[in-house]
């Protein structure tokens, strides 16, 4: 092994820096779209909670930190509490802020 060259590292994936940083397994979301349907501040987002987690999943990065989602949240825990995977949207909402 040449030890002349820097190593490249892999990029970390967006989904698996939210799922490291948040502890949340985002993976679990089947898009039942409770945590929407008992968001009180819904109607002010421009994307549902179960669309973020989504376009995490698929790594859109630019497009989940550039909508006003994620700051409209109230991290009031009703999602949290709807999931039936037990997985806190509202701490992964407080992680992409």
């Amino acid at each position: 092994m040449d030890t002349r060259e820097p190593m490249i590292q892999k990029e970390q994936s967006f989904l698996s820096e939210v799922v490291r940083a948040s502890g949340e397994n985002l993976q679990a979301c089947y898009q039942c779209q409770k945590c929407a349907a008992g968001c009180p501040v819904v109607d002010a987002m421009d994307l549902l909670p179960n669309q973020v987690l989504r376009h995490i999943q698929y790594e859109h990065r630019e497009r989940v930190l550039g909508w006003k989602t994620i700051w409209i949240c109230a991290s009031c825990y009703t999602c949290s509490v709807r999931c039936p995977n037990d997985i806190d949207i509202a701490r992964i909402m407080d992680t992409l802020r």
